[in-house]
């Protein structure tokens, strides 16, 4: 009799797709590979300073911050690769790294942000940082659980990594 579990809940690989773009292939790739190791959280850095391939249907400017128009997710690639690795056993989090990291964001919204050359973090004396974030975040978690106790977005998981790492606040104390 062989008893196999594994040590820890949650085992994850993270991809990083804002500073290396992944083709939909690619990631699929990756997904397959994850059971095999026992592996069963796909971490995906979606977004950060160097690129911000998320389609966000509330804030669609936020696209302009994209590598190139050949290098971006719709929210149907997203649910697609959601769905695929929820059929692999894999749970698939989210990261938007904030408030620094974010530079991206500025090309679509620079208002968020403290100057025109001071990108990052973004500007949180700014009503309107909160409202894009809170806008954000409800398309990828639908802003509620749903009956089942389930996130109702593009995620559905009660979770989506945020960042908060090397938050340079030079910005903000000169802006």
């Amino acid at each position: 009799e062989i008893t196999d579990s594994p040590r820890f809940p949650h085992r994850g690989l993270m991809i990083d797709s804002a500073r290396h773009f992944e083709t939909l292939a690619s990631i699929r790739h990756v997904i397959d590979a994850l059971p095999y190791a026992k592996l069963n959280v796909l971490h995906w850095h979606m977004v950060d300073t160097q690129s911000f391939p998320f389609e966000s249907k509330k804030f669609p400017k936020l696209w302009d911050g994209a590598y190139s128009e050949f290098e971006k997710f719709t929210q149907e690639d997203i649910a697609v690769i959601v769905e695929y690795a929820r059929m692999r056993g894999v749970r698939v989090i989210v990261e938007f790294d904030v408030p620094g990291h974010a530079a991206s964001w500025c090309k679509g919204y620079p208002e968020i942000c403290p100057s025109k050359t001071c990108l990052q973090p973004l500007n949180v004396a700014n009503n309107f940082t909160f409202e894009l974030y809170d806008g954000l975040l409800s398309e990828c978690t639908g802003g509620h659980s749903s009956s089942k106790g389930k996130a109702s977005g593009l995620f559905p998981d009660h979770f989506i990594h945020l960042g908060g790492d090397e938050v340079d606040t030079k910005c903000w104390t000169s802006t």
